[in-house]
């Protein structure tokens, strides 16, 4: 019956309302930053973490919000913020004159060092990208920008000195699979991040690649991978059906207590 009368308007508006309801029910593209869970992944690896020395790294930082709230949880850990374009990497740095748990880098990282161009959305500075949703009413008649940038990798970063991170958090817009796939060293070592947040959802489209693929690397190097919701992390293995582009952030770890605190609803 619903596949005969697609035109009427009450059968769309059940469509409506049922696409609105499945949006809630993944924590779609919900960026509220208190309500959407990223708070309480920070709360569930501080509370994990206790005393413990900590290197954080935040892989596309932008202002440095993510970066803020994790100092607020986690005062003593040193934090090392990636912002790729500089006039982004200028007003973090000056958002953080005298914060002195934070160091700021002027690159982005990827899976292999090099160069690439990074379109800068200035209508939208929060959707910069290396594959930008050109078709998207993001960048629909905006003030675009492309610049120039370099971009290492965490493996060369750490085969350099850089204290490998024990959270790592990645958002770039689409090109979070690269980055993962920079770090294969770290991920299979001794020394891999004890907790890893990356973002996944329709900005993979352009960048050509699934879910299905980084969820394959991490479970190899022992990892649980789950989806975050408000107020816990649905951790299971890999289905076809997660290959939905529904914007939201993944959940990775290793560590079985802090798989325990993350899983359980609060």
């Amino acid at each position: 019956m619903i596949r005969s009368h697609r035109r009427s308007a009450p059968i769309k508006g059940i469509a409506v309302i049922c696409e609105k309801y499945l949006r809630a029910w993944h924590n779609d593209a919900f960026f509220e930053f208190d309500r959407n869970g990223e708070r309480f992944a920070i709360q569930c690896f501080a509370q994990w973490a206790g005393a413990r020395p900590l290197t954080i790294w935040d892989v596309g930082a932008h202002h440095g919000e993510w970066a803020d709230a994790v100092h607020s949880a986690m005062p003593t850990a040193r934090v090392t913020s990636f912002e790729i374009l500089p006039p982004i990497a200028e007003l973090l740095a000056a958002r953080h004159r005298d914060a002195d748990w934070l160091t700021i880098r002027n690159i982005g990282l990827s899976d292999a060092a090099g160069s690439v161009e990074v379109t800068w959305n200035k209508d939208h500075d929060t959707t910069n990208s290396i594959t930008p949703r050109s078709s998207s009413k993001w960048f629909a008649g905006g003030d675009l920008q492309t610049i120039t940038c370099p971009v290492s990798t965490i493996d060369q970063l750490i085969a350099e000195g850089a204290p490998p991170p024990d959270l790592l958090k990645v958002d770039v817009e689409g090109h979070d699979a690269f980055v993962l796939d920079g770090a294969n060293q770290l991920l299979g070592g001794d020394r891999a991040p004890r907790m890893i947040q990356f973002e996944y959802g329709d900005t993979w489209i352009p960048a050509g690649r699934l879910l299905h693929q980084t969820s394959a690397m991490l479970a190899a190097c022992g990892y649980k991978i789950g989806r975050l919701y408000p107020h816990h992390v649905e951790f299971r293995d890999y289905s076809y059906a997660d290959e939905n582009f529904r914007m939201g952030n993944m959940i990775a770890t290793r560590e079985p207590d802090l798989l325990t605190l993350l899983s359980s609803p609060r």
